[in-house]
């Protein structure tokens, strides 16, 4: 019997009900399967979510408690991050079930890497750990002599036309291309930290320069060398491995609209063929598999109230039905499930310079001066103070911590919108006594319309997003919208015609139900009315 765990980063609830009946396998799926909405964890974001996808249990007992997690003994500027399999602290669904005997394939998951996870049953990939910290940006490059990653890119124009020099890992390579013209994918030699390696580009040729998108790199992305090699080979070289739409270089004004929208094409290209790819290469009693191009448009259009932004995000539903459609021989039976909704967004605060404006974080030079700081906002709603005996070069001292708090929670309190005198922050939870580990000692959310950064390189508080250019939609903070995904449980062994409701700790129950596997150290349950 083989299961197959679909997950589709991002899709909504509530939009799904409204796109379902426009969407032909889908609303097979959801009308002959069990069917209903998922309720996310706090907070609703992609790996917290995605841990506890995987292991069934919540946040503060798997480990994933936010996109950066304090633990004891690391300093403040340098908190675990939740992509990385050193983030769980529990057993996920791989180990327990490859352990029984069962072979599991996951071909993406932020805490899926081999480092901890040694089973020969288990083949676990992370194509996201393809990507090397700043050197996996898009760049524009003109005219004439360029370096891009160390290595020297020669660019010629002549009329409409263009010619570039590159260096590959077989040589030099001529490229000849018109206006316009997108080329790719390429195999590139780059320099990164010092080595070099191998990687994988798109080229679009402008009018006067051309945009090199964000490179993947050939790296140990997985703990089955010679099958990354091979994915390698027949998947990245011909479709290319861009992993989500290039929403940095839009962001930054380096690309236009409709290049970002091909690269988020793309990206999707590189997921479809490598899924069906690796999927059916592989033996597997328990296949996962990843797409995130609807929370890549949701993200970018959700909050843009003009018509034309919600048919870019049917169109990603479009293609998430495309990606599951291809899937559906594979499995006796399978799970769809999203990890979390989206809510709509107008402005975006930045946490940390406000923190900077009441001066407990410190900034010399546009840097954070962490020997100063007494406080940081990592991100996912969480406030972690300086402290000292608990944070490595901790500057708070102990007796200091109760009134400090106090101080921050009445200034987040009190703060309000410039432009509307609306307050920010309408929840704050304190803890009088320090955290411990994984925790905050202060958590937010925030109100609709608004989306929290910890970005500290702004001007200012409270930004107004643009339109096109910034994300317009956001989630994690328990808001309604943002809280519920789908999911769609099919198959031989699963009810027909059943609505349910389910939270994300209940996936793993549930697989393990028609495994026939027994473990009880789980905080969900099996959705026995899913169940035949």
């Amino acid at each position: 019997m083989k299961f197959l765990l679909i997950i589709i980063d991002g899709m909504a609830y509530h939009l799904f009900e409204r796109f379902v009946y426009n969407l032909n396998t889908f609303s097979k799926l959801a009308e002959e399967g069990s069917y209903g909405p998922l309720e996310s964890t706090y907070p609703s974001i992609t790996p917290v979510a995605l841990a506890s996808i995987v292991t069934g249990l919540n946040p503060k007992n798997n480990g994933v408690t936010g996109p950066r997690i304090f633990v004891k003994g690391r300093t403040i500027s340098s908190p675990l991050t939740a992509y990385n399999s050193y983030s769980l602290i529990a057993e996920p669904i791989w180990s327990i079930l490859g352990k029984k005997g069962f072979k599991v394939i996951v071909t993406s998951s932020p805490q899926a890497l081999p480092d901890i996870w040694k089973n020969n049953n288990v083949i676990l990939f992370d194509p996201y750990k393809a990507k090397i910290k700043k050197c996996s940006e898009g760049k524009i490059i003109n005219e004439g002599e360029n370096e891009f990653l160390n290595k020297k890119w020669i660019l010629k124009k002549s009329g409409d036309s263009f010619q570039l020099t590159l260096e590959t890992p077989t040589g030099p390579l001529d490229i000849k291309a018109n206006q316009d013209e997108w080329i790719g994918p390429i195999e590139i030699l780059a320099n990164c930290n010092n080595r070099d390696v191998k990687g994988i580009v798109f080229l679009h040729f402008r009018v006067n320069n051309v945009y090199i998108s964000p490179p993947s790199f050939l790296t140990n992305w997985g703990n089955n060398e010679s099958l990354v090699n091979e994915v390698w080979e027949k998947i990245s070289k011909k479709v290319g491995m861009l992993l989500d739409g290039d929403y940095k270089s839009l962001s930054k004004g380096l690309i236009t609209l409709e290049e970002y929208i091909k690269t988020a094409e793309l990206s999707f290209n590189f997921f479809y063929e490598y899924s069906n790819f690796i999927l059916r290469k592989t033996e597997w009693d328990l296949g996962i598999t990843y797409l995130p191009i609807v929370d890549n448009f949701q993200h970018l259009f959700y909050g843009i109230d003009d018509g034309k932004s919600l048919d870019y995000i049917f169109s990603a539903y479009k293609m998430a039905e495309k990606f599951v459609n291809s899937l559906l021989d594979l499995a006796d039976n399978l799970a769809i499930v999203s990890d979390h909704g989206i809510m709509k967004a107008k402005k975006r605060v930045y946490v940390n310079k406000i923190l900077q404006k009441i001066n407990v974080l410190r900034v010399d030079e546009n840097k954070i001066d962490w020997k100063r700081t007494k406080a940081f906002y990592a991100g996912g709603g969480i406030i972690r103070i300086n402290l000292v005996g608990r944070e490595e070069k901790g500057i708070v001292k102990k007796e200091e911590y109760p009134k400090l708090v106090n101080y921050i929670v009445k200034n987040l309190e009190n703060y309000v919108d410039p432009s509307s005198n609306e307050k920010i922050f309408p929840i704050i939870y304190e803890k009088q006594t320090p955290a411990g580990d994984r925790e905050g000692d202060i958590e937010l959310t925030i109100a609709e319309m608004y989306s929290m950064s910890s970005n500290n390189e702004k001007d200012k508080e409270i930004e107004d997003i643009i339109p096109y250019k910034n994300s317009s939609g956001d989630h994690g903070y328990y808001r309604k919208d943002d809280l519920y995904g789908i999911i769609i449980l099919y198959g031989k062994n699963i009810a027909r015609n059943r609505k349910i409701n389910a939270k994300l700790v209940d996936i793993v129950p549930t697989i393990l139900k028609v495994f026939n596997v027994n473990y009880n150290k789980l905080d969900g349950k099996p959705i026995l009315d899913a169940i035949k």
